[in-house]
């Protein structure tokens, strides 16, 4: 992994444990879809571009779309270059 995709990674689950929310994994993407970097995710980037691109369509601007289950929780949020998504284990 590049180091500056490591530090930016292993700074958001830093950010998300400091307010107590257990970071599963990360995955940074392009909006095409082709993946930069990832942690701990085994997920196709595919489908995560495509729900931002759907999100920005919907809302006319960049958005974050939150995707939840019982169990976990999935925050994406793109960006002007990519698309960061934030998975993470929901508290019971």
């Amino acid at each position: 992994m590049d180091k500056n995709f490591e530090t930016l990674v292993d700074n958001a689950i830093e950010k998300f444990t400091l307010i107590g929310c257990d970071a599963k994994g990360v995955l940074v993407c392009d909006k095409s879809g082709l993946i930069l970097t990832s942690k701990d995710v085994s997920i196709s980037p595919g489908p995560v571009a495509r729900l931002a691109e759907l999100a920005t369509s919907l809302s006319g601007r960049r958005t974050t779309v939150c995707l939840e289950h019982n169990e976990n929780q999935v925050l994406i949020q793109q960006t002007d270059k990519a698309i960061v998504a934030v998975y993470t284990k929901n508290a019971t």
